[in-house]
């Protein structure tokens, strides 16, 4: 029974993978700057003339982007998390980035979703969703440094698989002699979500203009609610 399970989520992430092989087939793809190049001016303008309500993640998410980019020798890999309730944009800005940074966007062969609820539903089966998802990551890492892997749902996936992707986002040069520090990691959440309608309604509701929210304030807003949510989980 379990083999048949982690069977399902090998055909499930790898069905995803062929589609876009089978896309890419029509013009290959490789892992190289005519292929992979953040286009700022058209990221800073699909933001502006798309993306609504959101000047923080906008403002935060491009210098994040311009500055591990740049550097031919990062630190560590590019993690951003996304929180906020549904229909608040996290997957678009995501799907923005993708498209702003791969040619072939969100069908780029670089590119891997995982849905917790989808891709790794059973709690039984955590061991092996540790051991498929380690591999995953390696493997595509091994293939081009500059892997994207977004994951949707965040506060429902089991805690035993956060822990399996940590160490790919230290500060380190050498995990399983594969080095991560180009690679791209995108977490989206619905944690916190309430915590931050509540204070910008707070911030309206006084007669401030939304865009005079700061990151720290919601940082500070948050930061009791994000830990707390993963003390419960884990």
């Amino acid at each position: 029974m379990a083999s048949q399970h982690v069977l399902l989520f090998i055909i499930s992430v790898i069905a995803g993978y062929l589609l876009k092989v089978y896309i890419n087939s029509k013009s290959c793809e490789y892992c190289d700057k005519n292929w992979i190049a953040l286009d700022v001016k058209g990221l800073e303008k699909d933001f502006t003339d798309k993306l609504f309500g959101q000047h923080i993640a906008s403002e935060v998410i491009i210098k994040a982007l311009k500055g591990s980019l740049s550097n031919p020798d990062p630190k560590k890999p590019l993690t951003i998390s996304l929180h906020g309730n549904s229909g608040t944009g996290k997957n678009f800005i995501s799907r923005l980035v993708a498209q702003n940074l791969y040619r072939k966007g969100l069908y780029s062969a670089y590119i891997h979703v995982f849905v917790s609820t989808l891709h790794f539903p059973h709690v039984q089966f955590i061991d092996q969703y540790q051991n498929n998802l380690r591999m995953w990551i390696r493997g595509n890492v091994s293939l081009c440094a500059r892997s994207m892997f977004i994951f949707d749902e965040m506060d429902k996936m089991h805690p035993g698989l956060i822990n399996a992707i940590k160490p790919f986002l230290d500060y380190s040069s050498d995990v399983d002699k594969v080095d991560y520090r180009k690679a791209i990691f995108i977490f989206l959440s619905n944690t916190g979500g309430d915590k931050i309608s509540e204070f910008t309604l707070n911030v309206l509701m006084n007669g401030k203009a939304r865009e005079s929210i700061t990151l720290s304030q919601l940082e500070e807003e948050l930061s009791s609610t994000v830990f707390n949510n993963s003390n419960t989980d884990g």
